[in-house]
């Protein structure tokens, strides 16, 4: 997968096949520069979770009526904060929430960890997650 992953200091980008197989290659990779940038590990952990949610829904939504596309990741850090987006070609399905299932919380899951989430829906389906990359005073992990 390096051969696919563009890291730079200023960036990383990688685009995978939209394979639920692919989320933990693109873990490892987006995990080693987030530490090759000094992010602490537990926000580091904290961020990865927010971007495989992204991953997943990309994979098992966006291309639940095809044989797959492409997922892309794309991580940027501007201030205090990193932006990353995840987008696919698929189509967009609405999230259904069911109190009694045990799915249906990724969105959920990525506003918990996110100072910001953006949906679009146009060409495909885009999150834009805007994740701080220090943990706020007094704050305290579960």
């Amino acid at each position: 997968m390096n051969d696919l992953v563009n890291a730079r200091v200023d960036g990383f980008s990688v685009e995978v096949p939209g394979r639920g197989s692919e989320l933990g290659r693109v873990r490892r990779c987006l995990g080693g520069w987030l530490s090759a940038r000094g992010i602490a590990r537990g926000l580091a952990t904290d961020i990865l979770l927010a971007v495989d949610e992204a991953m997943a829904n990309s994979v098992e939504h966006g291309y639940r009526d095809t044989d797959g596309g492409h997922v892309r990741v794309a991580a940027t850090v501007g201030g205090p904060h990193l932006t990353v987006t995840i987008s696919d070609n698929g189509s967009w399905r609405p999230p259904r929430f069911d109190p009694a299932a045990h799915r249906g919380r990724g969105l959920d899951i990525m506003r918990a960890l996110a100072d910001t989430v953006t949906v679009d829906t146009g060409d495909g389906t885009t999150v834009t997650l805007v994740l701080p990359l220090a943990e706020a005073p007094g704050a305290t992990r579960g």
